[in-house]
């Protein structure tokens, strides 16, 4: 794999998978805007970054579910400065429920590499909608399973979610384990002592590290349209991103946008 993946890595590179900003159409509708950040700080949304969010939005406020994680030690009384010199707001409140927060309080939610870790997708989406005023967007990363070290496990099917939005999962839920414990590609991981990192997946209901489901750029855009976002842009990334920007709609007819062919490096995307 190692030859293949250093010819694959050059070619997108060469292409700019890695440094081509993508199109302004992803941030225009975030300019001015008073945005939430769930999970973060994100690179790819600084001043240098793909997509670079926090030089044009107005403020940027970021809900965490601990101030300290295995990512982030956060201090909720100084605030949060993801590019070191604004500071917004710093919630300490579930990412998929943000209970505290006000309905209404933010022009949009943006977050990256966070919905494969939360249990129940539908929900976190809905309860981001409730925390964006009516017509507000959504800019959401998330890994693509062919590209990260989940690339043996299977993409979720969207009856999965849905079922398990009906029950209510919780963060706790490790229903998913032993199938990342049976194929988890750990060259592609950061190193550590087996046992330890079986470990915190085990504690997943305080250190949010397992990855709960796993999406191709189809299955993350069917989620999106069940959860009735309108699809606005959509662009995948090597190594492993999809990028995805959305608006909070009450009925959206999203069938010409899911019908379109785009260009993928990911073998998945390209057999669906």
């Amino acid at each position: 794999m190692g030859v293949t993946h250093a010819l694959r890595t050059a070619r997108w590179r060469a292409a700019g998978h890695f440094s081509r900003p993508l199109d302004t159409a992803f941030t225009a509708p975030l300019r001015d805007a008073a945005v939430l950040e769930i999970g973060g700080p994100t690179q790819a949304f600084g001043g240098a970054g793909l997509v670079p969010v926090y030089p044009v939005a107005a403020t940027v406020d970021n809900a965490q579910f601990a101030a300290r994680t295995a990512w982030h030690d956060l201090d909720a009384v100084t605030g949060f400065a993801p590019d070191g010199v604004r500071l917004g707001r710093q919630w300490i409140v579930e990412g998929g429920a943000l209970d505290d927060i006000p309905a209404a309080a933010y022009d949009a939610v943006v977050c990256s590499h966070v919905i494969e870790h939360l249990a129940d997708p539908i929900g976190s989406l809905a309860a981001w909608r409730r925390v964006t005023r009516p017509g507000g967007h959504l800019l959401l990363v998330a890994p693509h399973r062919d590209g990260t070290f989940d690339r043996r496990r299977p993409v979720t099917p969207l009856e999965h979610l849905i079922a398990d939005h009906a029950a209510h999962v919780g963060e706790d839920d490790l229903t998913h384990l032993d199938e990342t414990l049976a194929l988890h590609d750990f060259a592609l991981d950061v190193q550590q002592e087996r046992g330890v990192w079986e470990a915190a997946r085990r504690a997943n209901g305080e250190t949010r590290l397992l990855h709960h489901h796993v999406f191709s750029t189809p299955s993350l855009l069917a989620l999106l349209d069940h959860a009735m976002l309108e699809l606005v842009a959509a662009e995948t990334r090597f190594p492993h991103d999809i990028y995805v920007l959305a608006r909070f709609a009450d009925a959206p007819d999203n069938r010409a946008f899911l019908a379109q062919r785009r260009p993928s490096p990911f073998p998945t995307d390209r057999r669906r």
